[in-house]
């Protein structure tokens, strides 16, 4: 020993040594640390198993199920895309110092759209007319239903049978003498309904193999649809005063 420092005399002792320092230098694994990489481990598990599930799910597609599945992504995201560039013009107007005015046409526009939507004002456009004859009186109250949800799906925007608006709480059942009504009101046949949206996709829509024809079909009636430039839906509805709740301010 030589001022209080301590030297290995043999090379055993130094390779004791460094094998001590070493082991002091080693990093060592936390508690902490371990659950860290072992939720990692499981996150990565998670990830590859859904990403083979969806492959494997659009393998056992059919042909024609993926071509419906794209044009479907294309329309919504056509439909997103013009929502886009409308809000982005909206912004652009705000933006530009025209304010007061601008918001409140923007605000008027809105609320124009919105009152067609919930059916308590009129509306025209490009749409089709559909016409179903029921000599037999066998139409059921479903298979009207289904022919409303397969021109919503096709992307109908305002839709009329007969004299009455459809909106979200519309109700189609059966009568006691097994007519049809809609919301209460009777329907005589032949039912006619009036649809406005693309005409191009909705024509085709109802006419797929297995849909709202052959349903109709199914339930000795014909289906027959006619494409206009001009649909007028002249029926609305009155909205409901809110029985439970209240406007906060």
């Amino acid at each position: 020993m030589s001022g209080g420092t301590r030297t290995p005399g043999s090379a055993a002792q130094q390779r004791q040594a460094w094998s001590r320092l070493r082991g002091t230098l080693r990093p060592r694994a936390t508690l902490a640390q371990l659950i860290v990489g072992l939720l990692c481990l499981m996150l990565g598990l998670s990830i590859a198993v859904q990403v083979r599930a969806t492959d494997d799910s659009l393998d056992g597609a059919s042909e024609q199920e993926l071509v419906r599945l794209l044009d479907e992504s294309g329309r919504h995201a056509a439909d997103l895309e013009v929502e886009n560039a409308e809000l982005d013009r909206t912004l652009e107007t705000l933006a530009s110092g025209e304010g007061d005015a601008a918001a409140r046409a923007a605000a008027e526009e809105r609320l124009q759209d919105l009152e067609i939507l919930a059916g308590t004002a009129p509306a025209h456009g490009r749409g089709v007319v559909v016409s179903i004859a029921d000599p037999a009186s066998g139409v059921r109250a479903p298979t009207l239903l289904s022919v409303i949800q397969e021109l919503r799906n096709a992307g109908a925007e305002v839709i009329q049978i007969g004299d009455v608006r459809v909106v979200a709480s519309t109700a189609i059942t059966t009568a006691q003498d097994g007519s049809l009504l809609v919301d209460g009101t009777a329907m005589r046949t032949p039912y006619t309904i009036l649809a406005i949206g693309d005409p191009a996709v909705m024509e085709p829509a109802l006419r797929i193999p297995g849909g709202a024809a052959d349903s109709v079909a199914g339930d000795s009636g014909t289906l027959a649809v006619v494409a206009e430039q001009d649909v007028r839906i002249e029926a609305t509805v009155e909205l409901r005063s809110p029985e439970h709740s209240r406007v906060v301010k």
